[in-house]
């Protein structure tokens, strides 16, 4: 492959989505961490791509159109050599593209230098004055010089483009009213380098310009004498950090998410790990029974396949739960509003319930004037199951739990309030915080099995209804928890 047309004879590095080396220039070594060699992983020659994997996917994949990194230094023996540092697709690789930057980086900071030592030495800047002027007028970083009230005095080029201020607007006015930004206090500023008139002080303001748009700029300030003794001008000089802002936003957000993603992978892991292993014991040893012994009544056949079946509802049910919250976490899950007998719905899933929980009851008190509603069966089910399981769960033989189903419609839109109070033994206050993440148990359920997903299922489904979940909990005393969902008397 011929890449020299294509990068314009820039030194460059070819690899693919694997991040190994394909092709490379003759003097990429120049720039390189550790020799660059073919077959090899491009990263050990280059660490600054570590971290910016996901990016490099994203370019590939033509989700991005490149990244830069600027600046960028590697000591040689005696000397530094900068470089910028660009990387693009071509084809179905990806080519880091390097910028020798040396002599520019040089420039600016004798530039800089230059600029500091004629500022602090005024009376000598007439002879210096062209050439100053030429210096700031190529630079690419904002310039502001500011008198101790604030007036601007000076700016370059770069500082008319940003603000979008010509120059004539821009002299004179007050740098409050140029840069609009509640944590910006030019006089604190001021204050701290003077008393330290050697400082430099380093601020990032926001602001919008002329033409509304918002920008971020990242000034290192610092004094400079004027011919006056004791009377010094502040000087801002500034580079645009918006771009960069927002780049280091979506990789925050891009880390999060996969750090999110990891959790629920672990947690998943764990809970499958826990709470399958009991029904498929319980299975394994059924199928071993039946296999082993020829000469089992009809009762002992029956109690084996029986256990078989439970088992694996059992496992079906857990997956049904991973399957609903994949469902909800990947924005599928979508309210079907239908009209429905919401008492008798209620009393249908309590049978059901008190049927599993043995010795354990619900006391239903309903006090909705209206039938039917118009709510969604799936996700009311999501709902009603999951909280009052759990009540029943971790309440005592004997022990009620309460149900109270009421309507307020004194709001709009009127609400249907579900309240389900237990006597059972509580949520300690530091997990109340976490019940509605994925996968997670308070610290003081023991061995009770359960997979952490019920809330979580709970809260995605109050969400579609953009209604409202509390909780009221008290350790050994019990929990109540009330839902309110927002009704809408047409069915979608």
């Amino acid at each position: 492959m011929d890449l020299i047309p294509v990068i314009d004879n820039q030194e460059y590095v070819l690899f693919d989505s694997d991040f190994t080396v394909v092709q490379f220039s003759h003097n990429i070594q120049k720039y390189a961490e550790q020799t660059i060699a073919a077959n090899e992983d491009v990263r050990l020659g280059f660490p600054e791509l570590v971290g910016f994997e996901s990016i490099c996917q994203e370019i590939l994949s033509g989700k991005e159109e490149s990244f830069v990194l600027e600046s960028i230094c590697r000591d040689r023996e005696s000397t530094e050599v900068y470089f910028n540092f660009y990387i693009k697709s071509i084809e179905e690789n990806l080519v880091v593209l390097l910028e020798d930057v040396t002599e520019l980086v040089s420039l600016r900071q004798s530039s800089m230098q230059r600029l500091n030592e004629a500022e602090i030495a005024l009376n000598k800047l007439q002879r210096f004055e062209y050439c100053t002027n030429k210096i700031i007028a190529s630079m690419k970083d904002v310039l502001l010089i500011t008198t101790p009230k604030g007036i601007i005095e000076r700016g370059n080029k770069s500082a008319t483009d940003i603000f979008g201020y010509n120059k004539s607007e821009l002299l004179d006015l007050s740098i409050d009213n140029l840069i609009q930004d509640s944590n910006f206090d030019r006089q604190q500023i001021y204050d701290s380098l003077l008393s330290s008139k050697d400082s430099v002080r380093k601020i990032e303001v926001n602001f919008k310009n002329k033409a509304g748009q918002k920008i971020q700029i990242e000034f290192q300030c610092f004094l400079a004498p004027t011919e006056i003794k004791n009377f010094y001008n502040c000087v801002y000089i500034g580079r645009d950090i918006t771009a960069r802002k927002k780049a280091e936003q979506e990789i925050r957000k891009s880390l999060a998410r996969e750090k999110e993603l990891r959790q629920l992978k672990s947690g998943f892991i764990s809970m499958a790990s826990h709470e399958f292993r009991n029904p498929l014991s319980s299975i394994l040893l059924c199928v071993q029974n039946l296999e082993g012994q020829n000469e089992l009544s009809d009762s002992q056949r029956q109690f084996y396949l029986q256990s078989i079946q439970d088992a694996a509802l059992n496992m079906n049910s857990l997956l049904e739960d991973v399957l609903i919250i994949s469902k909800a976490e990947s924005g599928k899950q979508k309210l079907k509003l239908a009209t429905l007998d919401l008492e008798k719905f209620c009393l249908e899933i309590i049978q059901g319930l008190t049927s599993i929980y043995a010795g354990k009851k619900v006391d239903f008190e309903y006090l909705v004037p209206i039938n039917p509603i118009n709510l969604d069966r799936t996700t009311l089910r999501y709902i009603l199951n999951n909280l009052l399981s759990n009540a029943l769960k971790y309440s005592p033989d004997g022990a009620g739990v309460n149900l109270k189903v009421s309507y307020q419609d004194s709001i709009h839109p009127p609400e249907i309030s579900i309240e389900v109070r237990d006597r059972g033994i509580g949520i300690p206050a530091e997990s109340q915080k976490h019940l509605f993440e994925s996968f997670y148990r308070a610290g003081n359920v023991g061995s009770t099995p359960g997979t952490g997903l019920g809330l979580s299922i709970v809260n995605k489904a109050v969400e579609l209804y953009e209604g409202s979940i509390s909780i009221d909990s008290k350790l050994n005393q019990g929990t109540t928890i009330t839902v309110k969902i927002p009704i809408n008397q047409k069915p979608y």
